[in-house]
């Protein structure tokens, strides 16, 4: 019996990832990438905070979607490899009103084909976190993902949040073998090797918002609805989430 397998190389192009097979004959598999982050300010004059991409420019505000430069540089995509990126988020209220303020960041991660979701695991899809983020297992499932920074972030300040992106490459081991179809018609004595991620999608999506620190742990609950305990009235660190530690 002949098997046929997909040996795919990815690359990207036009802001997709794509996987083409190497094999003749064999049909293409994609997986399309997609990202998105928005900006969500708590309702205050001067609370305000920006989600800031790092490009060979510099860093940038982000609009409607997150650019991964790095990824972009590399000629040939490839599950498994860590790419670094820098996604950050800057306190950017008014510097003559603004105040330090208690930041949450909210990770959204998803499979989709033809515009609805699939049952591929997100974890595979793999984001690495700065230092300094508390990770809330209370309101985390395999979709999203919610963030607290532990410290203030002061007026002007900027904090790291993402630096590196990744899908796990067992990925490839997700692989179906069927009859090998030629113009409508069974080969047979021919079968492939499919991949199950054929036409998928991963969608990230990351959403920041910002709370005041002044009569700290009953603002986090106001904003957020959930109790936390921290190491002073104003301004202070964050010691606890929901009766956790979070060093």
């Amino acid at each position: 019996m002949k098997k046929l397998y997909k040996n795919p190389l990815i690359i990207l192009a036009l802001g997709l990832i794509i996987i083409i097979s190497a094999s003749a004959g064999a049909a293409r598999a994609a997986i399309v990438y997609q990202s998105a982050a928005e900006r969500v300010n708590f309702s205050t004059a001067t609370i305000s905070v920006e989600v800031q991409e790092k490009t060979d420019e510099g860093y940038v505000a982000v609009e409607n979607e997150l650019n991964f430069s790095e990824v972009a540089k590399d000629e040939k995509f490839k599950v498994g490899k860590i790419y670094n990126e820098s996604v950050r988020i800057v306190n950017n209220s008014n510097q003559e009103t603004g105040y330090s303020e208690y930041v949450r960041v909210v990770v959204r991660k998803n499979w989709y084909k033809d515009g609805k979701s699939t049952n591929l695991d997100p974890d595979l899809i793999e984001l690495g976190i700065a230092d300094g983020w508390y990770l809330n297992p209370d309101e985390t499932t395999k979709e999203q993902a919610v963030y607290y920074m532990t410290a203030p972030l002061g007026c002007g300040n900027a904090a790291e949040f993402l630096v590196s992106v990744q899908v796990d490459n067992k990925l490839t081991s997700f692989v179906e073998t069927k009859p090998y179809v030629e113009d409508g018609v069974e080969i047979k004595g021919t079968i492939v090797n499919e991949y199950l991620y054929d036409g998928q999608a991963f969608q990230i999506e990351i959403q920041a918002d910002a709370v005041q620190t002044h009569n700290s742990e009953d603002a986090i609950y106001a904003a957020w609805g959930i109790k936390a305990t921290c190491d002073g009235q104003d301004d202070g660190n964050i010691l606890t989430i929901g009766d956790k530690p979070v060093n």
